[in-house]
């Protein structure tokens, strides 16, 4: 069964039959409710998605791009988030989502380009998540700085005089902000971890909490590094907080497992509203980025005041 013969039993042309499945603003209500029930009566179940694709040169999916492989893509908490979000408006535009790692390649209409991910030669819209900002690419952001000022000072507001700050690469806009917030109040050293994976964290923090004077609060930009600290605190025999108060930055679901206080980081939205502005940008309606999503700082037990 084909438009073709609905429009035939209906009586009106191939179009409106496009239209009424496709754009139902552009048919008359009665038309359509015609049209639909003529569809229905037949077994016709609409345009084939594949053939209207081809028709339009598009290949009805879209690409989540990581930095690293598409393994490590998953495996880092707040770039699946990331995924997901993006998934969410996929499924409201009716378009597939595929995870890329590296660059945005293969056949895709468009790519969300998460943190440090490359844009790739293919040509197509693209939409970026975080990292540094590109030219003529609309960029989903977060106020990492203030989220980071804000654990910072919350640290301060305790009592606390002397903060270790634990870093993965590439983390300038969390490091400033928490340095803003200390300036004039104690000891502030920055120790920079190897990578952003928890075992980082882990080493780094050792290396913050052997040195002497030791540091009451550690403040690490990234969960990940967070969680790391929290396991040096215990290897070390030292408890959080009673000995070091241990604080981080994206809020992900570990943090609450952990009592880790934390900033929240809308990752979740912001891939959602990426994938909106990159619908938009394929519909032929480019959207301006937004400004950034705010940040809140969520307080659990790993932070008290200092010993």
């Amino acid at each position: 069964m084909t438009a073709r013969d609905v429009a035939r039993a209906a009586g009106v042309s191939v179009a409106v039959v496009s239209y009424a499945f496709s754009r139902p603003d552009r048919v008359a209500a009665p038309t359509r409710e015609r049209v639909l029930a003529t569809a229905a009566a037949l077994g016709y179940v609409g345009p084939d998605p594949a053939a209207r694709a081809l028709r339009l040169g598009r290949h009805g999916a879209v690409a989540v791009v990581g930095a690293g492989s598409a393994e490590s893509l998953l495996a880092d908490p707040a770039a699946a988030l990331v995924a997901r979000g993006v998934a969410r408006a996929c499924d409201r535009a009716g378009v597939a989502l595929v995870l890329s790692g590296g660059a945005a390649r293969g056949a895709v209409d468009g790519a969300v380009l998460v943190g440090d991910a490359e844009p790739g030669a293919g040509g197509v819209p693209l939409v970026a998540v975080g990292g540094l900002p590109r030219e003529g690419v609309p960029r989903v952001a977060a106020r990492l700085g203030d989220g980071a000022a804000a654990a910072a000072g919350h640290l301060r507001a305790l009592g606390h005089r002397a903060l270790a700050v634990v870093a993965p690469p590439g983390a300038e806009e969390r490091r400033e902000g928490a340095r803003a917030a200390w300036t004039g109040w104690g000891r502030f050293r920055v120790y920079e971890a190897a990578g952003g994976a928890r075992a980082d964290g882990e080493v780094a923090a050792r290396l913050a909490l052997e040195g002497r004077p030791r540091p009451t609060a550690l403040l690490a930009l990234s969960d990940q590094l967070a969680v790391g600290a929290l396991d040096a605190a215990r290897r070390m025999g030292l408890e959080v907080p009673r000995d070091v108060s241990v604080a981080g930055i994206d809020d992900l679901p570990e943090a609450a497992a952990r009592g880790l206080t934390s900033v929240f980081v809308p990752y979740l939205p912001m891939g959602e509203l990426a994938g909106g502005l990159l619908a938009a940008a394929l519909a032929g309606r480019p959207m301006p980025a937004p400004r950034p999503l705010p940040t809140t700082l969520v307080i659990r037990r790993s932070t008290g005041p200092p010993p």
